[in-house]
């Protein structure tokens, strides 16, 4: 599922004898949108008051959010077109196209 991006490869640094794990963050690209320029002042002033360190943080933490939902309600949409019919005293699960065909 989406999440924040979470450092997930670790790089190997060696100095003077020592040797570090230092974590990597996930490779990102860069993606150019346009907004109205009310939106935008919004945005910034709503990252700047949640305490985020950058209109692209905010924006990118925004994005997974709004992927989660949307892959929640087609989950729950799915569910919804689910039954649980009893058919010969088992519970079975259907569809709605098999519940009409059943009328």
């Amino acid at each position: 599922m989406y999440g924040v991006a979470e450092m997930t490869s670790r790089q190997r640094v060696y100095d003077t004898g020592n040797v570090f794990d230092v974590p990597v963050p996930p490779p990102k690209k860069v993606v150019s949108i346009k907004l109205e320029v009310d939106i935008i002042e919004e945005m910034d002033r709503i990252w700047r008051s949640l305490g985020y360190a950058s209109r692209s943080e905010f924006i990118r933490e925004a994005i997974l959010y709004y992927m989660q939902v949307v892959t929640s309600n087609q989950a729950m949409a799915k569910t919804s077109v689910m039954g649980i019919v009893q058919k010969e005293g088992e519970l079975t699960e259907t569809t709605i196209e098999d519940d009409i065909e059943d009328i």
